[in-house]
């Protein structure tokens, strides 16, 4: 499986007050289309990636509206909504468009405005996207949720709340770098283990902030890139989806491992590369404590000690895989239907080599998008190579 990326195109993750939800779709949309070097009539197909316009925006028929305001029309459009893992599969299906061979090219957008409401209208849109019926109204949200799984991981594995903290430190690190994040700072452990309680052991370091944001991907056939070599040769090589449990309180350390490990050994094969040939991955990370579950169920690190890498280095910029790089989504925030776009604009402009040059790995070639959803009902595997020649 070979997709070409022609373009990438994305908006700072930050409050927009006065940006609509329009406005950012078509900030990226146009951004990727011009890095592209296509014209909107050149874009055969619109696959767009939102969670909540309808509780955040009064916006319904999301797909349409950036088609018209991007002047894709007539091309089909249609949006794509899977909870957190939308971006995600907003970019299996453009890529899955592509190797059909229905069309030449396509793009991908994923685009959320989650804070033109007060924030406890926004969570309780946010809650929607897991067991709102059930859990949510008996008190089981989602920081409450993956704080159970925290405690559960930190029980098993003997972790103290120190431990995980390390993982905080290393985000902010990187996300104080990063010109398009929403928090832009540096922190301790200390000063992790200072900050607010949200729902035990999870403290407000350890949390992503609600954001507003668009990412935009415009794919190709492979031959529509190898033609033209003075672009950067970077390839989607493997698109892997799944689901997993549906109800927070019954989610177990096993289900959240399976939910990545699974479709990450279906990518790895399709893609021809195991885990120790990565050299960056980002990795969901609304909660501090999924970056090492996610780190684990990639294969970089054995069960019980994904948290080790930010402690020791191995998962810092120099370290075997580089992980988060961007700050993650503890930095960038997240903004829903745009997370799963944005982690593959973050890798591509990895293998580029046109990231931040604090943030940039030295000849990154080979890099993993992981995106999940839900209480642990959606996983989404992506690798991206970059190919000479």
């Amino acid at each position: 499986m070979r997709v070409g990326v022609l373009g990438i195109g994305k908006t700072p993750h930050k409050i927009q007050h006065g940006k609509s939800l329009r406005d950012l779709a078509v900030e990226s949309g146009r951004a990727a289309m011009a890095d592209a070097g296509v014209e909107p009539s050149d874009i055969q197909s619109l696959y767009v990636g939102n969670v909540g316009s309808v509780g955040f925006n009064y916006e319904n028929s999301t797909g349409l509206m950036v088609a018209h305001h991007l002047g894709v029309v007539p091309a089909g459009s249609v949006r794509v909504e899977a909870a957190c893992g939308t971006g995600a599969w907003a970019l299996h299906l453009g890529c899955v468009a592509i190797l059909s061979g229905l069309y030449d090219t396509v793009m991908v957008l994923g685009v959320e405005k989650m804070n033109d409401l007060a924030t406890v209208e926004g969570t309780s849109i946010i809650a929607q996207a897991a067991d709102s019926k059930e859990e949510y109204f008996s008190g089981l949200t989602f920081p409450s949720g993956v704080a159970l799984t925290a405690r559960k991981y930190m029980q098993t594995y003997g972790l103290t709340e120190e431990d995980l903290a390390h993982t905080s430190v290393k985000n902010h690190h990187y996300g104080a770098r990063n010109p398009f994040a929403h928090l832009r700072f540096e922190c301790t452990v200390e000063e992790v283990m200072r900050s607010a309680k949200v729902a035990d052991p999870l403290k407000l370091y350890e949390v992503c902030p609600m954001t507003d944001a668009s990412s935009a991907l415009v794919l190709c056939r492979e031959e529509i890139l190898r033609d033209q070599p003075d672009k950067p040769q970077v390839y989607v090589t493997a698109s892997q989806m799944a689901t997993g449990t549906w109800y927070a309180a019954t989610d177990t350390l096993d289900d959240a491992h399976r939910l990545f490990a699974e479709p990450a050994q279906r990518a790895y094969a399709m893609a021809g590369i195991t885990a120790d040939d990565v050299d960056v991955a980002e990795i969901y990370n609304s909660f501090a404590i999924q970056e090492p579950l996610g780190i684990e169920g990639l294969g970089f690190a054995e069960k019980g000690k994904g948290w080790q890498g930010a402690a020791d280095g191995s998962t810092w910029i120099d370290g075997k895989v580089g992980v988060n790089l961007s700050g993650g989504l503890l930095c960038k925030g997240h903004p829903l239907g745009a997370t799963g776009a944005t982690q593959a604009v973050d890798i591509v402009e990895q293998l580029r080599g046109t990231a931040p040059k604090d943030m940039q790995r030295a000849d990154a070639a080979i890099g993993v998008s992981a995106c999940r959803g839900g209480p642990g009902a959606v996983g989404a595997i992506h690798v991206y190579q970059r190919l000479e020649g």
